[in-house]
């Protein structure tokens, strides 16, 4: 039965919508903590069991990616399905930053030159900035949509922390497996280029959002 067919016949039974994207923005949230989890407890094994830390950064890095990958998944299936809700639309914002926020968190305290620290610092804090306008032009019923800038920095910042992560694995596994100094060198120059490249698209598009802001008053 058609969506018109059950708005001209009011016993019609609801379609049901299915929960299958909201539940995979939940998983995006949940491997937030627990990815950072995995972080510290391999920061605690590096100077004691550097192969233990180095599989326990690979699979922290398998869940990462796991997890930013239904950042576009959930998009999909929601619209090709019709199950965009507004519930979903709300734990989706909030997902990718759950997600960075931990990372980066747990890994500037793990890991991360005191650059990468300095780039994570202006990512999370342009990311509580523009959530703090975002709720603030709520309250006003208006909105502030995404904008492109917005979406390279966020997948800039996704990966360069999955790049960061494969980085800190090959180093610690690369005497157990023989694995090239090119690797993870290659890997080291890729993080940094993408999270400072994140960095600096955030300040871009939080100045852009600020400009939106004051041309709508």
């Amino acid at each position: 039965m058609t969506s018109s067919e059950t708005a001209t016949n009011p016993d019609a039974p609801a379609t049901r919508v299915s929960p299958i994207p909201t539940l995979l923005t939940v998983f995006r949230i949940v491997m937030g903590p627990v990815v950072a989890a995995l972080v510290l407890w391999a920061a605690t094994q590096a100077h004691i069991d550097p192969l233990l830390s180095g599989f326990i950064y690979a699979l922290a890095l398998i869940l990462f990616v796991l997890a930013a990958a239904t950042d576009w998944l959930d998009g999909y299936l929601a619209r090709r399905w019709s199950a965009v809700t507004p519930l979903g639309a709300a734990l989706d914002h909030a997902a990718d930053k759950v997600l960075i926020t931990c990372s980066l968190v747990a890994l500037a305290y793990a890991s991360l030159p005191i650059a990468l620290v300095a780039a994570s610092v202006i990512i999370l804090g342009r990311d509580v900035a523009v959530a703090g306008l975002r709720e603030g032009i709520s309250a006003q019923g208006k909105t502030l949509p995404v904008s492109q800038l917005g979406k390279w920095k966020a997948a800039a910042e996704m990966a360069g922390v999955g790049a960061y992560l494969a980085f800190q694995a090959a180093v610690l596994l690369s005497a157990a497996f023989g694995l090239p100094a090119s690797i993870s060198d290659g890997l080291d120059w890729a993080a940094r280029i993408l999270i400072w490249s994140a960095a600096m698209l955030a300040l871009i598009s939080g100045a852009q959002y600020v400009g939106t802001l004051l041309k709508r008053d």
